[in-house]
């Protein structure tokens, strides 16, 4: 048998094992709990947890193709600014960002807007110094 071949009996008897996996373990906990003492089945139950989630890995990574590429590079690539923020925060956590105002709200050219609420109308003004 080819790598080829390899490949494709694993991803068409994924879908077989996962209902195998679920049909055995719900049969082997009832089984466990209404006729053994409790435990009984622990080993068996984690051995074939263990070979199926090694089958889950080698399947997924086996499916891999143009679709799911282009899903990833649109997140990684194209989304930069999820961890540009995350990485000021990490380097800077109490001081200011050019994600963050005192005021906490940009109008359409960028300059701080500051929304006064009945809390914030006795109280003094943010100090600059952090």
């Amino acid at each position: 048998m080819t790598l080829d071949g390899v490949c494709k009996a694993f991803l068409i008897s994924y879908r077989w094992h996962q209902a195998a996996f679920l049909l055995g373990m719900t049969v082997i906990t009832f089984v466990d709990f209404f006729l053994m003492d409790g435990w009984a089945t622990f080993w068996v139950m984690t051995a074939w947890s263990i070979l199926f989630g090694v089958h889950f890995m080698v399947s997924r990574s086996l499916s891999v193709d143009d679709k799911w590429v282009e899903k990833r590079l649109f997140f990684r690539v194209y989304r930069p600014w999820d961890f540009g923020h995350i990485d000021a925060i990490r380097s800077n956590p109490y001081g200011r960002s050019a994600y963050r105002t005192e005021f906490g709200r940009l109008d359409e050219n960028g300059k701080a807007v500051k929304v006064k609420s009945e809390d914030e109308s006795n109280a003094p003004p943010p100090s600059s110094s952090y």
